[in-house]
């Protein structure tokens, strides 16, 4: 059980680093800020959440496993932890035993199981101790439901118990944290009160320009990603099966990562020339390009290439180069942390403002 949780928490993570620089986005969007405290609880419950899925739904039954019939996968008695308990009790066993017993020690779970829910709902989304409560019920049935179905009739067989003792007591977990919530100050950040600071310049940080930055790699694996994915698959669907023309595919794919390296400088390029001449993730971090002196707008794309284009051209072009390439990336990650003002800024002799101070 302890290696399943830990597994269950580990696949949460993961989706939790997915997610982390869509979040990201959507906080400067909509707060005209980075808010660590929103972050840390979005990430508890993405944590939270999807091991409770993988948790509540795997490991997943075998065929021979489904072979055998299993009686009794639907319980609709909400009394049974304490039946259990008054029958070990009445065979014998001391009230003490009975409270360190495995039934109490399931229902005591069950409850913790859902406290974290009501916990972090109430300090993520102020959201009230009986709307958290309805919402434990609303996903504890849910949850049930699945394991009845047999995953909604995805699985060879209904594997795990559907057990209305579950739903009240993940319930009354839910209600514990919502309550245990009101008597903790509160840990998040007021997501009306940012809100109504967002259109207010801010200086600029460091963090936030490697938010940028973080934004601009994740933009250019995105479109590297997606030029060749579906480059590849309408090869295939064209071509068919190439495995006996192993140096046509081969060509082909040095075809895809010369298009895939061009839509990428693309992107460097057509944000350099249209509007500030920030990068996407500049953009969207509300920063701004501004000269020292009287440029021409060209002077836009060679900022943008210096380091960009540079680290584009070494990375992904040929493989001896790439360490290369990102050597440079690095150092204009590390050039951050001493000057925010960064490694191309400093090149071309611009600076960096909040792109709400120029109106």
């Amino acid at each position: 059980m302890i290696q399943q949780a830990l597994q269950s928490a580990l696949v949460g993570l993961g989706v939790a680093v997915v997610c982390f620089v869509p979040y990201l986005v959507y906080q400067y969007r909509r707060y005209g800020q980075f808010s660590a405290s929103r972050m840390v609880w979005m990430i508890a419950l993405l944590v939270y959440g999807t091991a409770l899925v993988t948790y509540t739904l795997f490991p997943l039954p075998s065929q021979a496993w489904c072979a055998v019939p299993h009686p009794g996968m639907l319980e609709l008695d909400p009394s049974l932890y304490f039946r259990d308990m008054w029958q070990m009790h009445a065979a014998g066993t001391s009230w003490m035993g009975v409270a360190t017993s495995w039934t109490m020690m399931q229902m005591a779970l069950n409850v913790l199981l859902f406290v974290p829910l009501g916990f972090i709902v109430r300090h993520l989304w102020k959201v009230g101790v009986a709307r958290a409560t309805l919402l434990g019920l609303g996903i504890s049935l849910l949850i049930e439901l699945t394991q009845l179905t047999g995953n909604w009739f995805t699985a060879p067989c209904a594997y795990r118990v559907a057990d209305i003792s579950d739903v009240w007591t993940n319930t009354l977990g839910a209600f514990l944290g919502a309550v245990l919530a009101l008597l903790t100050p509160r840990l998040a950040a007021d997501a009306d009160a940012l809100e109504s600071m967002r259109a207010d310049a801010r200086p600029v940080t460091r963090g936030r320009r490697w938010a940028g930055m973080l934004i601009d790699a994740v933009a250019v694996g995105v479109v590297w990603a997606g030029v060749s994915v579906v480059m590849a698959v309408g090869y295939y669907v064209i071509a068919g099966d190439t495995s006996a023309d192993r140096e046509a595919a081969a060509a082909f794919s040095h075809v895809i990562t010369a298009v895939a390296v061009v839509c990428c400088f693309a992107v460097v390029v057509v944000f350099a020339l249209v509007g500030s001449g920030a990068s996407l993730g500049q953009r969207l971090v509300y920063l701004q390009p501004v000269s020292t002196r009287p440029r021409p707008r060209f002077w836009l794309l060679v900022r943008a290439l210096v380091v960009q284009g540079v680290a584009l051209a070494l990375v992904l072009g040929t493989s001896s180069l790439s360490l290369f390439g990102v050597a440079w990336l690095g150092l204009a990650v590390i050039w951050v942390a001493f000057q925010p003002r960064g490694l191309s800024f400093a090149l071309t002799g611009c600076q960096i403002v909040d792109a709400r101070s120029q109106g």
